[in-house]
């Protein structure tokens, strides 16, 4: 089914829905999916339970009320009188879909709330399905929270609009080119406005949501000593809250006690606890930042070691640094990071020197994209066009004459096949045979990675991107930064450092593997002190039928400034222009 709206229309629509002034809360992400024996016939959620030993198989640390039942009304109310003595204003339930054994205790959790006076909603945690069957079903589930729960007193509003947060499952299930058919026709059915919060500090998401979080951090907060933790965090707060007041969104804070699930994974992630020094840090971080709300992974999620509740090992002490933080925060009633006023992104000389370099022409936008490059075009005024499947395969429609730039703005997925396999293979490659540009600004790692199936087809040496699988995480101890062609790539510095937080997985060109014919030209090459080669964050490849291929990795916008970076990267693609 075709959207009524294009992404970018659904954008326009929503670019005046700003959040101003939201209340200060806490809100502890809660799991309702534990249950005993004598209450369901088996244990759920727990296994090899030994009271005696205070140890639980699947759970790191031991409960100081034992392995309970998320259905026991006494359970629940311990929990929630707990958490609204403490400075806890909601629970973000765990929701995993209609009728089951978690949704039923949703019920249980708001009834006994609104005896508290305190607010729950759910996490979104799965959008099973795929295309049309996935949209129709994530909508019907949307429609069943709204419709069964979103009137309860005690569920979570905002401006009298029901607050439903987004996992990162969900979020990478279904793509960002879907979410204004989701949300449309949730609101055409409801008839009324609800706010969805997405799991990702992304420039898309903070346009397309109502606000913007993230469920946990533990990947940047391990291995840090106390002194890097507090330098980092306040960074990455920083620039989360920033990332949604930039937007008018909702801003969301994220902070954990400590995280460990080696006990169920291998080897799985241990950010040390160092005796509440990582979670005193966080929450002093959190408060600097200055968001809207502070979520707290998690209350209970025992198998990862992310919980607060008391338990036999660290018995209440976590409880009552959140009592004693959550008082602090909530010392002011709202936020003081405005709204910037204005249109931000490019100088308005830049912007019209640009539309005025692409007066006549039409950039096209493959399907499936997700990073902020896309928007940021938008927001310049260049003529875009969200290409469909059909129209990638029909070679009337998609030339380079038509289109003379073609953007990969994806994650690392692409759709490899319409209706015949590799159909949009061969229609890119005919494409560039033709000699139209295409430029790779991937949001993730690797482009054209995975297929529309999800299988990994590492297509991008196809489409002549040389680009090489790099590491994960970055050596540690060595100083690494960009040398950047800015004779090519103008108005950007010389060099730049590498990045110290976020997604620093490295994917790099090489020019090895340049089809040949073809020249390639590094115009960002990563090097350490001594002058070993890394590869390229930048690339141009001047094909030898006169198309070209530019890729920039996925961290570039971090690295350079955002504007200054892709103003460079489009005036380089420009038909006509070459590398003067």
């Amino acid at each position: 089914m075709e959207s009524r709206i294009s992404m970018l229309e659904f954008i326009k629509s929503r670019q005046n829905i700003h959040y101003k002034q939201v209340p200060r809360k806490v809100l502890a992400f809660y799991y309702t999916w534990y249950g005993r024996p004598e209450n369901q016939g088996r244990w759920l959620h727990w296994s090899d339970v030994k009271p005696d030993e205070h140890d639980i198989a699947s759970s790191t640390h031991y409960p100081a009320k034992g392995a309970y039942d998320s259905h026991d009304p006494e359970i629940i109310n311990y929990h929630i009188d707990l958490a609204k003595r403490n400075g806890v204003d909601a629970f973000i339930c765990t929701w995993w879909g209609q009728g089951r054994f978690d949704d039923h205790a949703f019920g249980k959790v708001l009834d006994i709330g609104e005896k508290h006076n305190f607010e729950a909603t759910i996490y979104w945690e799965t959008a099973p399905g795929k295309d049309e069957a996935k949209i129709a079903q994530a909508v019907n589930d949307l429609m069943y929270v709204l419709q069964k729960y979103a009137h309860h007193k005690a569920f979570l509003r905002l401006d009298g609009k029901p607050v439903i947060f987004v996992y990162g499952r969900v979020m990478e299930q279904v793509s960002i080119s879907e979410w204004q058919e989701i949300i449309t026709r949730t609101r055409q059915k409801y008839d009324k406005d609800f706010i969805l919060i997405a799991d990702g500090y992304q420039e898309g998401y903070a346009r397309i949501f109502d606000g913007v979080h993230t469920y946990n951090i533990c990947g940047w907060v391990q291995g840090k000593s106390p002194e890097a933790l507090y330098e980092l965090s306040g960074k990455s707060f920083s620039r989360s809250v920033q990332l949604a007041k930039k937007y008018g969104k909702i801003s969301c804070i994220t902070i954990i006690p400590g995280y460990d699930d080696t006990k169920i994974r291998k080897p799985g992630i241990n950010a040390e606890r160092m005796d509440g020094e990582t979670y005193r840090i966080l929450w002093e971080q959190a408060i600097k930042a200055d968001p809207d709300w502070i979520l707290i992974t998690s209350w209970n999620e025992w198998h990862e070691g992310s919980e607060i509740e008391p338990s036999w090992e660290h018995g209440d002490k976590y409880i009552q640094m959140t009592g004693k933080y959550g008082a602090i925060f909530k010392e002011t009633k709202y936020s003081g990071v405005g709204i910037p006023e204005g249109k931000s992104g490019l100088s308005p000389e830049k912007r019209e020197k640009l539309r005025n370099l692409y007066k006549g022409k039409t950039i096209g936008i493959l399907p499936g994209y997700s990073g902020e490059v896309v928007f940021w075009l938008a927001d310049t005024g260049i003529s875009l066009k969200e290409l469909t499947p059909a129209e990638i395969a029909d070679a009337g429609i998609f030339t380079a004459d038509k289109f003379p730039v073609v953007v990969y703005a994806g994650y690392e997925n692409y759709i490899q096949t319409f209706k015949e396999d590799g159909d949009i293979d061969r229609a890119i490659s005919r494409y560039l045979r033709e000699g139209g540009t295409l430029v790779a600004l991937p949001a993730g790692p690797f482009p054209f990675f995975y297929n529309e199936k999800g299988r990994a087809v590492n297509s991008a040496s196809r489409f002549a991107f040389p680009i090489k699988g790099g590491w994960e995480s970055p050596p540690e101890d060595v100083k690494l930064s960009f040398h950047i062609d800015n004779n090519i790539l103008k108005g950007l510095p010389v060099a730049a450092p590498f990045p110290s937080t976020g997604d620093l997985r490295w994917r790099p060109g090489s020019e090895e593997g340049t089809p040949k014919g073809d020249t390639y030209t590094s115009l960002a090459k990563l090097k350490d002190e001594a002058g070993k080669d890394y590869g390229d964050g930048i690339f141009f490849i001047h094909r030898k039928n006169s198309g070209k291929n530019i890729y920039a990795w996925m961290g570039m916008t971090e690295v350079l400034d955002r504007n200054d970076v892709l103003y460079a990267i489009f005036e380089l693609a420009l038909p006509d222009k070459g590398m003067e």
